[in-house]
C-alpha cells in the first residue's frame, strides 16, 4: 500500500505560496467584476406610447386612436391596416396637435360604396409615431373583429372557418359551420382553390337587420329584393340571413364564390 507523506513545514509554506497568488489574482480581475456586475440603466426611449387601439364603429367606420408622448416634439402618428385578406394595405395619417404629449385619432368611413368594409372582417394593423429628432416607434401587429356593434355576438368555429351568430341560434350557427365545411372539402379541388385561407360568417336573423349591414344602395332595392347571402371575395368574408329555410343553401352557394375567386386568381 501506497502513502504520501508530506512535512508540515512544507504544507504551510504551499498553502501561503497558493494564498498570496490567490489574492493577487483576484485583486486583478475584480475590476472586470466589478464593471461588469452590474446593468448600466437603460436609456429612457425618446418616444413613448401610452396606449394604440382601434374601435368599431360599424355601420359608420373604424376609429383609430394613439395616446403617445416623447423627449421631443411629435410630428406625425400613422396607421398601416390592411382589410380581410386583400393583400394592399391601407396608410393613413392620425390627427393631432403638435407637441410632446399628444392624443391622435383617425375616423375610416364604411359607409359608402366606395369604402364599405363588410361586418366580422378582420382588420390588421399598426402605428408608426415620429418626432422631430428623427426617432421612429413603430407598434406591435393588432387585430379588430369589425364587428356590426349593434348587436351582441356569439362565434363557433372549426378549422379556417368562424360564424358569428347572435340570439338563441348557436344549433343553425353551428348547421351553416358544418355546411361550409364540407363545401370547402369539396369544391375546394375540383375549382383547384386553396381551403386553409380564413372565412368568416356572420348570421343575421332577419331582413331588417341584414339590410343595414350590407353595402349602401338605393331604397328601392331594398324594398324589392330580399338579399339571402352575399359574398366579399377579396376580404374573405360573406353575410347570410339565417332565419328561413335557405340559409344552409346560400352558404354553401356563397363559399362557392369565394373558392371561385380564390382559384382566378391565386
Amino acid at each position: 500500500m501506497h502513502s504520501i507523506r508530506i512535512r508540515k513545514s512544507n504544507l504551510i509554506r504551499h498553502t501561503a505560496t497558493s494564498a498570496k497568488w490567490l489574492a493577487i489574482a483576484f485583486a486583478a480581475i475584480s475590476p472586470i467584476l466589478t464593471s461588469g456586475g452590474s446593468a448600466s440603466a437603460q436609456e429612457p426611449a425618446p418616444i413613448v406610447v401610452v396606449s394604440a387601439h382601434v374601435i368599431s364603429e360599424f355601420p359608420n367606420g373604424i376609429r383609430f386612436i394613439v395616446t403617445a408622448h416623447g423627449d421631443n416634439e411629435i410630428s406625425s402618428i400613422a396607421v398601416r391596416f390592411r382589410i380581410g385578406l386583400q393583400p394592399r394595405g391601407v396608410y393613413e395619417y392620425l390627427d393631432f396637435k403638435p407637441g410632446g404629449n399628444t392624443h391622435a385619432e383617425v375616423f375610416w368611413r364604411t359607409n359608402t360604396a366606395q369604402s364599405y368594409i363588410p361586418p366580422e372582417t378582420i382588420i390588421t394593423y399598426h402605428y408608426e409615431i415620429s418626432d422631430s429628432a428623427g426617432n421612429v416607434v413603430t407598434t406591435d401587429p393588432g387585430e379588430l373583429i369589425y364587428e356590426d356593434v349593434r348587436l351582441t355576438w356569439n362565434r363557433v368555429s372549426e378549422g379556417p372557418v368562424t360564424v358569428a351568430y347572435h340570439g338563441p341560434v348557436k344549433t343553425r350557427a353551428q348547421s351553416v359551420l358544418r355546411v361550409i365545411l364540407e363545401t370547402l372539402e369539396i369544391m375546394g379541388p375540383v375549382l383547384g382553390a386553396g381551403i386553409d385561407d380564413p372565412i368568416r360568417v356572420v348570421m343575421y336573423n332577419n331582413q331588417k337587420e341584414m339590410l343595414e349591414a350590407l353595402p349602401p344602395r338605393s331604397a328601392t332595392v331594398g324594398r324589392e329584393l330580399v338579399t339571402q347571402g352575399q359574398a366579399f371575395n377579396t376580404v374573405g368574408t360573406l353575410i347570410i340571413l339565417a332565419g328561413g329555410q335557405l340559409a344552409l343553401g346560400t352558404a354553401s352557394h356563397e363559399v362557392t364564390h369565394i373558392l371561385n375567386h380564390r382559384a382566378g386568381h391565386s
